[in-house]
């Protein structure tokens, strides 16, 4: 007896309507990036490990504890994309991709992260995302932030809240970090194990911690704002002074640091609020790097970008039913009345597929009872009724599903007849 093979955890199929739901999230994205003049990229799942591992000082998580890597067969050292971004730059060097500034990309497709499965998040999921690749502005970074409010907006999550913060440059973020360094120094001991491994490598990412024990530690930590130099004070006041014009309403997160370590100047996220008044977190996130071209073999060059995380918008939508259902709907289902027309009805359901309309045919001998249940569940919209005397007569029989009206017609008048039934949509 064969044994049934179940998914690998942290993973999920999806299929029938739900595939509906999600090609309709990631269309309403792909629409609003292409109105912006976003490109589609697409990049290999599977990369060297040293394009994620670039920096042995990295103390993200990511690159921590959540990558699938492995060596091959050659013993090459290899990782399933965690991410899009690192993929992106890397195209952009490889290819030389630096005549025409800004470069702007879009991504769709799975990325990979070793982390206990929860709400709405997976081992494997589906990630959208942006980049704006060769400006150094802060224009380029706020058309990000709204167009990723844009996006969110698009699919109906109104009750949103947008938090920014400033890593400020790299002469900003050095002596931030020293500074942060002397303040946990007395209580590092006393922190978790990721702490303590974070206060060697980039003390920044000790304000991310989501341990209880430690956000006493946390909350009275000195203010990166407060030793911003002069450039990246001002460079973060205009980014909040032309959001406001824009009505994009925004709140300062100061412990806001992100999950990965090239960002500097802004970054953000967008927190949800669920119909029961429930901020259940972080929905995209993104920010401002300065070095991750240079890093990566390219000049020095800066980008912008935020991702979404497919799986975790869809259970959101889900959850506060603002899923709607997608019923698949086909113009014509022909019925053979017996096995002797099915080879009839299969030609002649190409020739109505080549013309342009939707149809069906049934490759089996069924009831009528049970041709007509199908037809109804597949939101048909016609039917098209074929036997010995129609076949005999050139003729077929059009039935209207809804009104149950029938209607002769001539196999030479099809085309003519049909139009003026279905428009075909160009």
């Amino acid at each position: 007896m064969n044994t049934e093979i179940k998914l690998v955890k942290g993973t999920h199929d999806i299929f029938n309507q739900e595939i509906e739901h999600y090609q309709f999230i990631e269309n309403k994205f792909i629409s609003l990036a292409k109105k912006y003049n976003y490109r589609e990229f697409r990049t290999p799942i599977l990369e060297y490990s040293f394009l994620f591992k670039r920096n042995k000082n990295d103390s993200s998580d990511m690159v921590q504890k959540q990558m699938y890597t492995f060596n091959d067969l050659k013993n090459r050292n290899l990782t399933l994309r965690p991410e899009g971004t690192a993929g992106i730059a890397r195209c952009i060097v490889n290819n030389k991709l630096f005549n025409d500034y800004p470069i702007r990309s879009y991504y769709l497709g799975p990325v990979f992260r070793y982390e206990k499965p929860k709400y709405g998040t997976y081992r494997q999921f589906i990630q959208f995302g942006i980049e704006n690749i060769g400006l150094n502005s802060i224009y380029a970074d706020i058309e990000t932030i709204i167009l990723s409010y844009k996006m969110l907006k698009s699919i109906g999550l109104n009750n949103i809240i947008l938090k920014i913060n400033s890593l400020g440059d790299d002469e900003s973020r050095n002596i931030y970090v020293q500074i942060l360094k002397k303040f946990f120094i007395k209580n590092i001991k006393k922190m978790c194990k990721d702490c303590q491994k974070r206060f060697e490598i980039n003390p920044l990412r000790i304000l991310d911690c989501k341990n209880t024990k430690d956000q006493k530690f946390i909350k009275n930590a000195p203010k990166i704002n407060d030793f911003l130099n002069k450039e990246s004070k001002e460079r973060f006041e205009k980014t909040k002074k032309i959001l406001k014009k824009l009505n994009i309403n925004y709140k300062i997160d100061e412990k806001l640091v992100r999950g990965l370590d090239y960002y500097s100047h802004v970054v953000f996220e967008y927190e949800y609020i669920n119909k029961m008044n429930i901020n259940i977190g972080a929905i995209c996130g993104g920010g401002h790097y300065d070095n991750l071209i240079n890093e990566i073999g390219g000049p020095k060059i800066s980008g912008v970008g935020f991702s979404f995380g497919i799986e975790r918008i869809f259970n959101i939508l889900k959850e506060e039913k603002k899923i709607f259902d997608i019923k698949e709907s086909f113009d014509f289902f022909i019925m053979p009345i017996n096995d002797n027309n099915i080879e009839y009805c299969f030609i002649l359901n190409e020739k109505l597929k080549k013309i342009g309309y939707k149809t069906d045919v049934f490759l089996e001998k069924k009831s009528f009872k049970s041709m007509f249940h199908k037809i109804e569940n597949k939101n048909g919209k016609y039917a098209i009724i074929i036997g010995d005397n129609e076949i005999k007569k050139k003729e077929i029989i059009l039935k209207n599903i809804k009104t149950k009206n029938e209607k002769k017609i001539l196999i030479k008048n099809l085309k003519i007849e049909l139009s003026k039934v279905i428009k075909i949509k160009k």
